[in-house]
């Protein structure tokens, strides 16, 4: 049985961290678009609801629909970056591979085994390198997975926010003008 050598080892962490971190920031992002645009929609509400007679006389509902369609989109996304994930969607063993074993390391695939269920299969898992192996590397490519989704879910957000505050901000622009 050949051991993993300590670069191996080195190599698994500083990935394993650098996802973990990477997935910190996503979240953190995702947050702060969550955060933000839900005090835009707290302020403009109040405004727009005590004002109705002003803006719908000065066409000014197209730019704040634009605005408020642009954050509630926003909000969705951010919350679904934020939502935890089907733990089912990372087990190894729903693939069609009837040896796949899943990892013991990833807690979605034991949250649910009795203890003694997993302290047999971690000690089993334990006792193979290969199989060691195989699980880190399953491991860090369903976080990769994970974390590839969240990092396309938070720059369609973001484009979502900014695209839809430049046209709110034209579109005011262009109903001032001619108004």
């Amino acid at each position: 049985m050949e051991k993993l050598s300590k670069q191996t080892i080195n190599i698994i962490r500083t990935t394993q961290r650098n996802n973990i971190d990477l997935t910190q920031l996503a979240d953190n992002k995702a947050n702060v678009l969550l955060s933000l645009n839900a005090i835009m929609i707290t302020f403009l509400l109040p405004m727009i609801l005590s004002n109705l007679e002003v803006i719908f006389q000065g066409y000014l509902y197209i730019p704040l629909t634009i605005l408020a369609l642009t954050c509630f989109s926003t909000i969705y996304i951010s919350a679904i970056v934020l939502k935890p994930s089907d733990l089912q969607e990372y087990r190894a063993s729903s693939s069609d591979d009837p040896d796949a074993r899943f990892s013991p390391f990833f807690f979605g695939n034991f949250h649910k085994m009795e203890p003694e269920e997993y302290y047999a299969y971690m000690k089993e898992s334990a006792s193979n390198t290969e199989m060691i192996k195989a699980h880190l590397m399953q491991d860090l490519y369903y976080i990769g997975r994970r974390l590839g989704y969240k990092m396309d879910r938070i720059r369609l957000a973001f484009n979502i926010f900014l695209g839809g505050l430049f046209l709110s901000l034209v579109s005011s622009a262009i109903v001032i003008y001619f108004m």
